[in-house]
């Protein structure tokens, strides 16, 4: 069913008009792991689809696809859904939440919001945690962007994971970017999660967009554990707009 939706989805991404959500291109949260603080525009959805292949201790995953679905409500709020599957394995994750928008960047005041989600499953994650509860509570994320001059940004978040058994960690992610031309841009990252543990790790990652239209952005991406030798992924991305009120 699930992929029976994506499928639909990418139907109407190569079918229908897609209109403006904003004056500008459209903003995502991938290829990075760094969450934009852009909310789509009220009554508009966006989809963001990505098709990684991982490898960690040694096995070969696929997540097939990975979804970021939004729609905004509110001027200032956006509702999410997001879904992932590793069909080799078998674990799955789904969450709901919304982001909110905060400030808009002025001077050194970086533009920011604030995203919170609650996780339906994440089984995995519980797991590696020895949690004896397969349930991840939910996080609470804040986002912020500055301009840096010229074609040169930063994006980076911090916040809290929460899990059933009574466990908070914390999140950071740091994504200095920079503009290639009109239509591009390329990232490099570094995220990862505190205190360190045996199942926390730390990552860097990079990646390159492209704007095949206002309403359409492309991705690729791969990012490497500086922890775990063998732990790495590539991805590939697509993502769209379009008005349906």
């Amino acid at each position: 069913m699930r992929y029976r939706l994506i499928f639909l989805l990418l139907l109407l991404l190569f079918g229908l008009e897609l209109r403006a959500q904003q004056s500008g291109r459209i903003e995502t949260d991938r290829p990075d792991q760094t969450e934009c603080p852009f909310i789509v525009k009220k009554g508009y959805f966006q989809a963001e689809i990505g098709f990684n292949r991982a490898v960690e201790a040694g096995a070969v995953q696929y997540l097939l696809p990975t979804s970021l679905l939004k729609i905004g409500i509110h001027p200032l709020v956006e509702l999410r859904y997001t879904f992932l599957q590793e069909p080799v394995n078998g674990f799955s994750t789904e969450s709901f939440g919304f982001k909110s928008h905060l400030f808009q960047e002025k001077g050194f005041i970086p533009r920011s919001a604030i995203i919170v989600q609650y996780h339906l499953n994440q089984d995995r994650r519980d797991q590696s945690e020895l949690n004896p509860l397969p349930h991840s509570v939910g996080e609470t994320i804040l986002t912020f962007q500055n301009s840096l001059g010229g074609p040169w940004g930063i994006g980076y978040n911090f916040g809290a994971e929460y899990h059933s058994d009574g466990a908070v960690e914390g999140i950071y992610r740091i994504a200095p970017n920079v503009n290639i031309g009109k239509r591009g841009y390329a990232y490099a990252e570094v995220f990862g999660r505190f205190p360190e543990t045996q199942f926390t790790d730390t990552w860097i990652d990079g990646g390159l967009a492209y704007y095949v239209t206002e309403h359409v952005k492309a991705d690729v991406s791969a990012g490497k554990s500086l922890r775990t030798g063998d732990a790495w992924y590539v991805a590939l991305g697509i993502s769209f707009r379009m008005r349906l009120w």
